[in-house]
């Protein structure tokens, strides 16, 4: 059950705009959950809604890498709401069923690249804010130009901020979002 209410209806004309800014973005998504509930406060909902936009449309880091970190931290943290959401984008940009399942084991599965491996303990470094960050990204460094590697980590801590926002708030699921959850996923 969710621990703070969805404003349903824009309560402003502000909002009113914004919300059909985001069912004219949203691809027949209509206003996700997770936007109705950062609507109690609208001016942290539109710069949120202003760095997500660059971060999917404007960084010249891959879109692969960045949907690996995304669902990897979501998977380590165990937010349902993200990992749904982050499968459709992830189909979007390459990535198989099976990629995404073999997240959980990374290091011994086939098919990740040396550099795709390296972003994902990168992710798992960063996430749980370890000592071997620093390490990790300058081993980046031989594979990532520096622009890249800031976008990365921008990416990895943008989605972990969502995270953290998600999970203690228990912002609900849409139906069509828990229809992208595999069998696999942890109950």
């Amino acid at each position: 059950m969710a621990v703070v209410s969805q404003v349903e209806t824009p309560n402003s004309p502000q909002l009113q705009e914004f919300y059909e800014l985001i069912e004219r973005t949203s691809r027949g998504l209509g206003v996700l959950n997770v936007f109705k509930v950062m609507a109690h406060t609208p001016d942290l909902m539109r710069v949120w809604w202003e760095m997500m936009t660059a971060l999917f449309t404007r960084l010249s880091l891959d879109p692969r890498l960045r949907e690996l970190a995304v669902l990897r931290l979501f998977h380590v943290l165990r937010c349902d709401y993200g990992f749904a959401h982050h499968v459709r984008i992830g189909r979007q940009v390459g990535l198989t069923a099976a990629e995404m399942e073999a997240l959980a084991e990374y290091e011994s599965a086939s098919g990740f690249s040396e550099l795709e491996r390296l972003v994902l303990r990168y992710t798992d470094s960063v996430t749980a804010m370890r000592a071997d960050s620093a390490e990790l990204a300058r081993e980046l460094l031989n594979h990532l130009a520096e622009r890249d590697l800031v976008e990365l980590t921008f990416c990895i801590a943008n989605w972990n901020a969502m995270a953290r926002l998600l999970t203690p708030l228990a912002v609900e699921m849409e139906p069509a979002a828990a229809s992208e959850l595999p069998p696999w996923w942890p109950k």
